[in-house]
């Protein structure tokens, strides 16, 4: 990869999208985001709520930040909680930037992560992940990320993905536009529904380890993460019957007795794949109970599917 991202990717205009629901760190984000190193977006767009108020020392009534920085910051309010996607499709539709970069609000930007999504995509790449990153002191909080997130260790090589997470992604515009909009009705997976129909519009996805996010969800106890694995289960079987070629569905997936029956060991295989050699989890070793139970609370989940409208792979 290139030092420097070439003129053309230096001269793009480049815009941040960061859905929230109330998040208690969302600042944090921002004021990462306005310290990157070797990069800076032309404007942030938060969409969504913040009812903790943490976003008004940044706002002025001219959308400025009041912190001294002339990137503009913008606040696009929804009258109730919107889906991962929906407020992501809005933020979009107001985004001006050819570039367009999303991440979470619990997600904490490292000082080079815009510098390095600039510069990979300045080699030509059109759908660039960066790693996630993730503090090992919270036991739960690293049980979650690491069974969610194994994929996109940082020390983990740059290449080619089948598809990629939204909490730290960038994108040209023609690349989300061939793509379409996210599906705003999916509470779960509608990352991975989105970046395989951008592959399938001729968008690969590629990973680059240096554009590094710190991921701090609020879920630091066995109920949130239970609960969100369990969910995750309920919606994920309908996503991979969707994109069969890409996320591939056994059969007994489509049998909610049989997984309840396998889940013992469907979850034993799931978990001893993040500790393996050269894995990630070989770095966590004390994490792998709870890991475990992430993997059980899936499988719980996937003996009750919801229905995931089917569509093409192109939209």
């Amino acid at each position: 990869m290139p030092a420097d991202p070439v003129p053309r990717a230096q001269a793009a205009t480049v815009s941040v999208v960061i859905p929230n629901l109330d998040s208690p760190v969302v600042d944090r984000a921002i004021e990462a985001i306005l310290a990157q190193v070797g990069g800076r977006p032309d404007e942030i767009l938060v969409v969504g709520r913040d009812r903790p108020g943490r976003l008004e020392r940044f706002l002025t009534p001219g959308g400025r930040t009041g912190s001294g920085s002339d990137i503009p910051i913008r606040l696009v309010e929804t009258d109730g909680p919107r889906l991962p996607g929906a407020a992501r499709n809005l933020g979009l539709a107001e985004a001006r930037g050819e570039i367009l970069v999303f991440t979470d609000a619990d997600c904490v930007p490292e000082p080079g992560w815009l510098a390095a999504h600039l510069a990979r995509l300045a080699t030509g790449e059109t759908l660039v992940g960066g790693a996630v990153r993730y503090d090992a002191d919270d036991y739960w909080m690293l049980a979650d990320n690491l069974s969610m997130f194994h994929e996109c260790d940082a020390d983990l090589p740059a290449g080619p993905r089948p598809y990629l997470p939204t909490l730290n992604l960038s994108v040209t515009r023609e690349a989300y536009l061939a793509a379409g909009p996210m599906d705003p009705d999916l509470p779960r997976g509608e990352d991975l529904d989105w970046t395989i129909r951008a592959a399938a519009a001729g968008h690969r996805p590629f990973f680059e380890p240096a554009a590094a996010i710190w991921h701090r969800p609020t879920r630091g106890d066995p109920r949130a993460v239970w609960d969100h694995w369990f969910q995750s289960g309920r919606w994920m079987p309908g996503v991979r019957r969707r994109h069969p070629d890409t996320l591939s569905a056994p059969g007994w997936l489509r049998v909610p007795a049989l997984v309840l029956l396998l889940t013992p060991a469907i979850a034993a295989v799931a978990t001893l794949r993040l500790f393996g050699p050269g894995k990630p989890g070989r770095r966590h070793w004390r994490s792998l109970p709870a890991v475990y139970l992430t993997k059980v609370a899936w499988c719980i989940g996937a003996c009750r599917p919801l229905e995931v409208p089917q569509r093409s792979a192109s939209r």
